[in-house]
């Protein structure tokens, strides 16, 4: 089972450094105000020693309003040519410590930085892709910081499939098969 973690935490660390690792894009879930089950997919950025996840996004975007209103997210990472997926239960928060996003915008490529840039908010109404508007000197640029709690992996192959749950318990991961 340790050797199953490891392959995760490799995973996950691979996918930052690798723009074509399978885990780099993954589907994250939160819950709008109505409970209803929102996915989208997003980048992994960057992978902390307590396996703590970070994406980008813009602050005003619908995401942002569900974490505020509720933390537990889901992450859904795919691995087809391995058939491996790792589902992760996690608690996410906004970066809000102004250096750390500051150094992190300032790490971002220019021709990405316009992502942020857009005068209206995401998932405004337009009539044609060439209707959005950037500015020069103001972004919207925020961080969220993934927490995992639990941990599933899924290994689909002959002749047994693997599945381990791996819950966190005081920074410590302990592991359990299931029935896949």
């Amino acid at each position: 089972m340790d050797l199953l973690f490891a392959s995760i935490i490799k995973d996950f660390k691979g996918a930052v450094n690798h723009h074509k690792h399978a885990f780099r894009y993954f589907t994250l879930a939160t819950v709008d105000e109505e409970q209803t089950p929102r996915l989208r997919t997003v980048v992994l950025r960057e992978v902390d020693e307590l396996l703590s996840m970070t994406v980008y996004t813009d602050r005003r975007s619908e995401k942002m309003n569900h974490i505020e209103d509720n933390k537990s997210v889901s992450m859904l990472f795919f691995d087809k040519s391995r058939l491996l997926q790792i589902t992760v239960k996690a608690t996410a928060k906004r970066i809000t410590n102004d250096r750390e996003l500051h150094d992190i915008w300032e790490k971002i490529p220019p021709k990405s930085r316009k992502d942020y840039t857009t005068e209206s908010s995401p998932g405004q109404e337009i009539k044609n892709p060439d209707e959005v508007d950037y500015m020069d000197r103001e972004h919207f640029f925020t961080a969220i910081r993934l927490i995992p709690e639990e941990i599933e992996y899924l290994r689909l192959k002959r002749p047994n499939h693997i599945r381990v749950r791996f819950k966190k318990k005081n920074e410590n991961w302990k592991g359990t098969y299931l029935v896949p």
